[in-house]
């Protein structure tokens, strides 16, 4: 499977979970209730630690994708 496209899977699928997790909070935020403020505070927090995890792999896969080859003929054509 063409790694690029996963990269891009892995940073929408983080963006769909921070929104969803951000979701969470401005709704125990709007309507005041213990059960979703304390939903907010554990799930939502779940929520964001898990997309962070997402985009730094999705990172450290783009790095992966780094061939020496490509460097050295990035150096040779002047750029």
């Amino acid at each position: 499977m063409n790694k690029l496209l996963d990269v891009k899977k892995l940073v929408l699928l983080s963006t769909i979970v921070t929104l969803a997790a951000l979701a969470l909070m401005v709704v125990s935020i709007l309507v005041p209730n213990p059960f979703l403020l304390v939903l907010a505070m554990s799930v939502g927090q779940g929520l964001g630690a898990l997309s962070l995890a997402l985009y730094l792999l999705a990172i450290v896969l783009d790095l992966q994708g780094v061939a020496p080859e490509s460097v050295g003929e990035r150096e040779r054509s002047g750029a």
